[in-house]
């Protein structure tokens, strides 16, 4: 008998679930990688019967090179995107879109779907790759800087409200931001969720 450690089962640096990978009566072929006389024991691996896919890395997945991948997992910071077994990295919630802000990446995607994405970032050592979505669009705000010039008016609608403040709706898909202190009106009252009003940008 030997033991197939969850690290050796794939070179995927995601966590696995042996319970969920393994069936009770399966056949695996696996490499020896530790034989112990005295204890009577045997570790064996599973990943280790095909090439280390980090090993070439670099020249499949350089910096600033785009692919479309599997989401695999959901975190409140972020969503983890596979490109192949073994080679994935993690899209930050900051970085799905330019102008819209999301509480939580499960508004954007969920797990099973596929996603174009570039990569960022390259970490050889540490086996981590940063990925990235909203990069493959040219980056909006050097526009919206002109279309949106602080002092100026525009209609939008409140879209999300709660205690601080609201999430307005402006053209071109901008998502802003206006405290509580904003959002109260002539009345005296609240703007609320859904309505359209004119808004100015103070910053």
């Amino acid at each position: 008998e030997g033991l197939v450690h969850v690290s050796e089962i794939t070179w995927s640096s995601q966590p696995i679930n042996a319970k969920e990978f393994f069936k009770i009566g399966e056949e695996h072929e696996a490499v020896v990688v530790t034989l112990d006389k005295d204890e009577r024991k045997m570790s064996l691996s599973l990943k280790q019967m095909t090439e280390d896919p980090w090993t070439s890395i670099a020249s499949k997945y350089p910096v600033g090179s785009k692919h479309k991948g599997l989401v695999k997992n959901i975190t409140p910071y972020g969503v983890f995107v596979e490109l192949k077994n073994g080679i994935g990295g993690m899209v930050h919630i900051s970085d799905l879109s330019w102008t819209k802000r999301y509480s939580h990446p499960s508004e954007f995607t969920k797990v099973g779907e596929k996603i174009d994405v570039t990569v960022l970032e390259l970490d050889e050592e540490s086996r981590k790759l940063s990925l990235g979505h909203k990069q493959l669009e040219e980056n909006p705000w050097d526009t919206f800087e002109n279309v949106f010039p602080v002092g100026s008016y525009h209609d939008a609608t409140i879209i999300k409200k709660d205690d601080r403040g609201a999430v307005v709706q402006l053209p071109y898909g901008l998502e802003a931001y206006a405290p509580i202190k904003h959002i109260k009106k002539d009345d005296g009252s609240f703007a609320s969720a859904d309505e359209t009003l004119t808004f100015k940008v103070i910053e």
